[in-house]
This record gives C-alpha cells, structure tokens and sequence, in this order.
C-alpha cells in the first residue's frame, strides 16, 4: 500500500503500523533543525568522512558495501555489524572536534522529539550511523529489484536493526542535498516480521495468510525524519527503496548495546589480566628445582584469551580500515596506543611463561600438566585466528576496490 491508497492507506498504517511516525520537514523542532543537521551532514561529506566498509558476512567472504557511512557517538563506543567493528567519531569530550560536536547536538534534539510520542519507552540514543546513498541513476552499483513486492530498486534491503536495546526506538532523519528541480523519490518500506510455524514435518514455514498485514511504501522528502518507536523495530522490517536522481544522507540514531562493545570494557579486562597475569608470574620459583606451586591453569586461560580478545576484536579491527582511518579517528588514537601496550605486556608475561616452562622440560624437572595444556590450546586458537586475520587482510577486494589509505595495516606487530 502507499499513500495513493488514500483513506484505506492511513487506516491500515495506523491498525498494523503503531509504532512507525512519520514527520514531514516542516514539523521538525527547532525550526532550523533541519538547515542545521542538513549543512553538518554535508560538512562530513565534504570532509571525506563517509568511507565504503569491507564487511565479512557469516565469517566467509569479504565484500564492499552498496553505501558509504560513517558512525558518530558517545566517546569510545563501537558498533559491530556483518563481522567489522565501526569506530565512532566523538561527539562530545576532549578529542571531539566541532563538526561532531553538531552531530551531537542534533542528537539531542532527535532525542526531544521522540520523546513526544507515546509509544516512545527508550530514546537516550548513544550513537548515530550515517549513511551516505547514490542514486540509481548516478552510480555503478547494480541495484536489485525488491524480489517481493515489486517495489522497484532497493539501496538498503529488508532488514531490522540489531544489538539495540530491547524496546528502545530508533530516529532517523534524512535530507537529500542535490540540485534544483531533481525528484525526490527516495521512500521507506515497512512489512511485519514473518510468522513462522512447523508444518507436520517439524520444518519451519512462513505464515502468509491474507490477515497478515500488507507492506507499506511511505514517501520521503528532503528534511523529513521518521521514528521506529518502542518494540517496532523488534517485530517490523524496513528498507530503503533507491530514488531516481538525489543522493540521501541519513542519520539513523540507536540505543545500542554497550555490554562489550565500548573502550572502557575493554580497557578495564585488560588492566584486569596484566594484573593478574603479573601476579602468576611473580609465583614462579627462582630456582628450576624448586617446586611450581602457584601457577593457576583458569587464570592463565583467562589472561590468554583476553590477550585474544583486544588482538582479534580491537586491534585488528581497528587497523583493518586502514592509516587514514587512524588519522580521522582523533578520539581513539591514545587509546588504541594505550591497548597496544597492555596487548605487548599480555604477550612478554606469556613469552616468559613459555620459555620458563621448556626450560623445566629440558632439564627433566616437573610441570604443571594443566598450564601447558592450556597454553597449547590458546596458542593454536589464537595462531588460527591470526592466519584468518591475515588472509582477510590480503584480500583482493582491497587493491580492487578500496583506496590505498583506507586498505588494512597489519597490526599488533610484536617487537621482541
């Protein structure tokens, strides 16, 4: 259904779609809200910081994203999405600049006007992804056909946002900086999640009744902004149907999940495991006939996989988008130097526990059994994890399709 549906349009969005608000340009608060966000959406643009992401969905195959984006929130956190970690730009505290500041103050007032609405549980959004959109008839992407409904092209395929917080609404604002007299024909589509049952067999089958809900198409102009409120996003899908001639910068702002996802998570389990990877070594005897006593196989298994973890899901990561990625990230650069060094102090104490322990097995004096076996299934994990790390890294797709200063640098290198 869409708007031209009139009458029957409005009454089936409002029976099946509670939840979903639509607000034209020209409801938005402030007035100036939308110039606003509009000239600091462009800025970043301009600023180059809009970059296509490298993704490996299902852990098997890179490839590069059909938009460009860029992610801008609270100090430190992150989004992970199809097997890459986004770094945010900080919009407020020391490292923020005053371009991301804007992007900041316009989160409040995304914020505000959710708040608003009574469907509304949660908005108090941490980050905003900002994605950057091309027109079907001024870029090289190949657009697919929404296989479905017949819809037409499709930029951004039916999906539901994931690691939010449960109940939490999303706002999105969207403007479509172009010249004069270009059509604006960008829209939103929404359809409930599919109800799935076990037919007789016990194998899973999609409810496709007639009293499911019908999809929507909802039209969308320069400036307007549209709100996925409460549990919407939880039981609805969207995507983003390519307009014709403008380009489309959207600003989709979230409550993410910040459980394992922000530089103070991290940086607390690796001060924890230095700590506690000192003190183990602090245990080993200084004479190779005296007894091993206080040598503790789980807190070695501890400290080795969060030696893993900042490696493979931080460092790696991080460096996987490349030297000019680094520079752009003001923010992050002192704490990325700083997880470096405890990542270096996790790999000196596990160096020193290996050789301690082949220097016991030379000279025929006893082992703790349980501590080599934990270091030899930690080492094989991380050394797969390492060869996995890079063979993503000299992926093709990089000299084909990613500019040099964005391809991946491998790092942690460690230096004896």
């Amino acid at each position: 259904l869409t708007p031209e549906d009139g009458v029957y349009f409005q009454k089936h969005l409002q029976d099946h779609y509670k939840g979903f608000v639509h607000l034209p340009v020209d409801r938005l608060e402030p007035r100036d809200f939308h110039e606003e966000f509009k000239n600091s959406l462009e800025r970043l643009r301009d600023a180059g910081y809009y970059q296509y992401d490298v993704v490996m969905a299902g852990g098997k195959y890179s490839s590069r994203t059909f938009v460009k984006r860029t992610l801008v929130g609270n100090p430190g956190i992150t989004y992970k999405y199809l097997g890459l970690r986004l770094f945010a730009h900080a919009w407020s505290g020391p490292g923020c600049t005053p371009l991301m500041k804007s992007i900041g103050d316009m989160n409040q007032s995304m914020i505000k006007m959710t708040e608003q609405f009574p469907e509304n549980e949660r908005c108090d959004y941490n980050l905003t992804l900002i994605n950057y959109m091309e027109p079907t008839t001024h870029t090289k992407v190949g657009f697919k056909d929404e296989a479905n409904y017949g819809m037409g092209k499709v930029s951004v395929s039916w999906h539901a946002d994931s690691s939010l917080v449960d109940n939490s609404s999303i706002g999105v604002y969207h403007c479509l900086p172009t010249q004069r007299n270009s059509k604006w024909d960008w829209k939103i589509a929404l359809r409930p999640l599919a109800i799935e049952s076990k037919d007789n067999t016990g194998s899973t089958k999609r409810d496709n009744k007639s009293t499911t809900p019908k999809p929507v198409v909802v039209n969308t102009k320069d400036g307007d902004a549209y709100f996925l409120l409460g549990n919407f996003n939880m039981k609805h899908q969207h995507c983003v149907l390519a307009g014709s001639q403008a380009n489309r910068i959207s600003s989709t702002h979230r409550v993410a999940v910040t459980i394992e996802d922000t530089y103070d998570y991290i940086l607390k389990r690796v001060k924890i495991a230095r700590k506690r990877f000192r003190l183990q070594m602090e245990t080993i005897p200084p004479s190779l006939q005296s007894p091993v006593v206080g040598l503790d196989a789980k807190v070695i298994r501890y400290c080795q996989r969060i030696l893993t973890e900042v490696e493979m899901e931080w460092i790696a990561q991080y460096w996987l988008q490349g030297d000019q990625h680094d520079k752009m990230r003001v923010w992050w650069q002192k704490p990325m130097k700083t997880l470096e060094a405890y990542w270096c102090a996790l790999e000196v104490y596990t160096y020193r526990l290996f050789e301690f322990l082949l220097s016991r097995i030379a000279s025929n004096d006893t082992v703790p059994i349980d501590v080599v076996k934990v270091l030899i299934i930690e080492f094989k994990t991380r050394q797969s994890f390492r060869e996995q790390w890079d063979e993503r890294r000299s992926d093709k797709i990089y000299q084909r399709r990613v500019s040099e200063e964005f391809r991946p640098v491998a790092r942690p290198i460690f230096e004896n």
